[in-house]
């Protein structure tokens, strides 16, 4: 059985999974969160606006025909819909009178290598840009402890299979080595300054995974220098589960080099220790010195989910969606001022994330909350007891603030006692255990 979600730009498919059942214990119950996203077009004279229908045809930049769609909005207002694959060209096309004919140019989206390259002529990072052929675009990422030559470097056109070099000028740096009071090196970073002479402080995010050190200020030597930091290891500071797919993994310095003769066998799960990225590629560390790319693997996200009823609107640029071990999802992102509603927020790698579909979430920094929905909960139970059915379902069991109890359901067209009632964002739960609850929506009405 496949169940069709269908989206504005296009349908995806999803395999269903069965249930197994052990007694009245069901596992991989999953709760969908559908939204309906309604797109908001500020404006100075919202009073004067008109909702109007427009039927919206796209063209690339040669004139060929690309999609035709209906859309509808506020007449003066920007239309920020761009077909999948391509992104908007020029100027943006606003809504004309009701049912009038609007003609929209469109690019390619291509992907392009921008290098960063200091005053000496050396590579200081890379990063891949995305975006509409032919379009411009504003770097925003320059590397750490550089500065722009000038403002003009930081705008360029995107040229599909062009690479770009752009200059920078890098600051004065020092090398931090961390040893261990036995001398074994667990990490590097670097410090960043005007001139010799500053001090610098030293950030928990620059120490290695798992150590702690009573070093918090250096002094910023001659350029390029070597400095030393002792570190002591801490209590088990893992930070989730990856697993390795099907084919072995090779391992990787921290630098993303190779470690000849290292590998993880397929299938196997390792704890991990912090997330790098080098290179714009995402490595996940397994071990004191050893990484591994996260293509390699599959994440295990361990952070609990709870109910985040509300909407939130995105800012003037588009935005990324991640699934909910943080891995962005290619192809799918939320339109610039756009409102969608929420279901649920995860805490994840220090992050959070709000979800607006069954399977896609967004960075809380990236968003703004418009505002709670209004309160219908009556958390404080109140008898009710009775006996109640379920569905030809299996149904997932609750604790009291609707965390969903891993392992634990009831079995499809049985009975159950209940001894209270509680509402909980405007859904009815009875409790038919010390603090297990099912939702009405599970039950025969």
């Amino acid at each position: 059985m496949k169940l069709c979600i269908y989206f504005d730009g296009g349908i995806i498919l999803k395999k269903s999974t069965s249930l197994l059942f052990s007694g009245l214990l069901v596992s991989g119950m999953v709760l969908g969160a559908v939204t309906n996203p309604v797109t908001v077009h500020a404006d100075s004279d919202t009073a004067t606006q008109t909702q109007v229908t427009n039927n919206v045809s796209y063209y690339d930049q040669s004139g060929k025909f690309i999609l035709s769609k209906t859309l509808q909005g506020k007449q003066g207002t920007d239309i920020t819909y761009a077909p999948d694959g391509y992104a908007l060209m020029g100027d943006k096309p606003v809504f004309g009178a009701d049912q009038a004919n609007v003609k929209v140019t469109v690019a390619k989206m291509i992907s392009v290598k921008v290098n960063y390259v200091d005053q000496n002529g050396k590579l200081v990072n890379s990063e891949v840009v995305n975006g509409g052929a032919g379009n411009t675009y504003k770097l925003t990422d320059i590397p750490a402890g550089c500065s722009w030559v000038n403002d003009e470097e930081q705008t360029i056109t995107l040229v599909e299979g062009k690479e770009y070099n752009v200059p920078v000028n890098k600051k004065v740096f020092n090398t931090i080595i961390f040893k261990t009071s036995d001398n074994t090196e667990v990490g590097r970073t670097e410090i960043f300054g005007d001139k010799v002479g500053d001090s610098i402080s030293l950030t928990s995010d620059k120490i290695p995974t798992g150590y702690t050190t009573d070093t918090s200020a250096l002094t910023l030597q001659t350029d390029n220098n070597t400095q030393f930091v002792t570190v002591t290891k801490s209590a088990d500071t893992s930070t989730g589960v990856v697993t390795v797919k099907d084919k072995a993994a090779q391992l990787y310095s921290i630098y993303g080099n190779t470690i000849t003769g290292r590998t993880l066998d397929p299938g196997t799960p390792w704890k991990t220790f912090g997330t790098k990225v080098i290179n714009g590629e995402t490595y996940y560390q397994v071990s004191t010195y050893e990484w591994v790319k996260a293509s390699d693997v599959d994440v295990k996200s361990d952070a609990a989910i709870t109910p985040f009823v509300s909407t939130v609107k995105t800012g003037s640029s588009p935005v990324n969606l991640v699934d909910k071990t943080g891995k962005v999802i290619t192809g799918r992102g939320l339109g610039a001022n756009s409102e969608w509603k929420t279901a649920n927020k995860i805490e994840l790698n220090g992050k959070t994330y709000y979800q607006v579909a069954t399977n896609e979430w967004v960075d809380a920094s990236l968003v703004t909350v418009q505002g709670q929905n209004v309160d219908n909960n009556n958390t404080t139970a109140t008898p009710f007891v009775s006996v109640v059915t379920t569905t030809n379902s299996p149904a997932t069991l609750y604790t009291k603030d609707g965390q969903a109890i891993s392992g634990r359901g009831l079995g499809p067209n049985s009975e159950w006692k209940t001894a209270n009632k509680i509402v909980l964002n405007g859904e009815t739960y009875y409790q038919v255990a010390t603090n297990e609850w099912v939702k009405a929506s599970s039950l025969i009405k």
